[in-house]
């Protein structure tokens, strides 16, 4: 599924939340039987992808000496083709790419999040560090690219990579992972000489650009039903979820060795009933008093609070009104993820 965001920072801080819900919506969704104790001790497909499109190396697997693993080395290949790649290009996410407000390296996402493994092309990281990416997208980025492209397209070698991003797709579209991040492709001017449509000689209007795609953040969990019932009540279910997220603030945050093991107890047998998930305790701002209805259309009204661990009551329901009304939400992520307890229950 892929969800829509207003702008850059909403579809970052979706991708987040969402790899952290893939594992359970894994679980929840699983639905190969065909596996369940007659191919395999699992009883959904993930893994098995995973394996099957796992090109890598014995030398990034880490399973050559030294000494062979560089006899190994390929000057044509990414890395040389024997930097140590811990993950398949089929596999959960590897780092968690919202930014951190006051904080330009990241150091917490690094120091408490980011705590696998996670190469980078070198050469990726500082051009992007250099026209002003931040740490963490910057990081995000140049993960993508310690692989060698797998697809090549006839009439889409030679681009201009300045008018087409077919070549980051060609990357970009051979990363499965657990979530993808997908920047807007460039937009192009509409050519005038081309005849208007009906509408746009009805409006008397024509707009300067092609229709923009926009951020986007795909959840790539779950698993098909069998029925388009069932289809449609987890399409709308975590719909639901994201909106949920957004309009209360919420944040998910779990170190990412913790998302890996929920991924690996999704695959079992009947997990969902019979395995338990890492998660957050705490996912909602520090406590906030909600105050009356009439209170949240006017948030004017002044009231004293002595609760340290609160935003005052003004500033609460300024929080929830533009929380509601979907604006600043950006702005509120991020004054709030840096006081996130920490505890994480299983």
């Amino acid at each position: 599924m892929t969800f829509q965001a207003k702008d850059v920072d909403e579809s970052r801080y979706m991708y987040d939340q969402l790899a952290v819900l893939a594992p359970i919506m894994l679980a929840l969704t699983a639905a190969t039987p065909i596996f369940k104790g007659r191919l395999s001790d699992i009883d959904a497909r993930w893994t098995v992808i995973s394996q099957s499109v796992d090109d890598r190396r014995d030398a990034e697997k880490g399973l050559l000496t030294e000494e062979d693993r560089l006899k190994a080395s390929d000057s044509q290949l990414a890395g040389d083709g024997i930097r140590l790649i811990p993950k398949s290009r089929y596999d959960s996410i590897s780092t968690y790419i919202y930014h951190c407000e006051g904080d330009a390296p990241c150091a917490r996402t690094f120091e408490e999040y980011n705590d696998i493994s996670c190469p980078i092309d070198e050469n990726v990281y500082q051009l992007l560090k250099e026209q002003g990416v931040d740490e963490n997208l910057a990081h995000h980025v140049a993960h993508l690219f310690i692989r060698d492209a797998i697809v090549a397209y006839e009439g889409k070698i030679e681009l201009n990579d300045e008018e087409t991003t077919d070549h980051f797709e060609c990357i970009q579209s051979t990363n499965w992972q657990s979530c993808r991040w997908k920047p807007p492709p460039f937009q192009h001017a509409i050519d005038h000489s081309t005849e208007k449509t009906k509408e746009e000689k009805e409006d008397g209007k024509e707009n300067e650009y092609q229709h923009h795609i926009g951020w986007r953040t795909e959840f790539r969990s779950m698993e098909v039903q069998l029925t388009d019932f069932e289809n449609a009540a987890f399409t709308v279910f975590i719909l639901l979820i994201t909106r949920v997220m957004l309009a209360f603030d919420l944040g998910f945050y779990i170190p990412i060795s913790k998302v890996d093991e929920n991924m690996k107890r999704a695959h079992i047998r009947n997990a969902v009933l019979t395995q338990k998930f890492f998660f957050r305790k705490h996912i909602a701002p520090p406590a906030i008093n909600l105050g009356s209805i009439d209170e949240i259309d006017h948030p004017n009204n002044n009231h004293d609070n002595n609760n340290n661990n609160s935003y005052n009551s003004n500033q609460s329901n300024k929080s929830l009104k533009f929380c509601c009304d979907g604006k600043n939400v950006s702005l509120l992520l991020r004054r709030s993820l840096s006081r996130f307890p920490n505890s994480i229950v299983e």
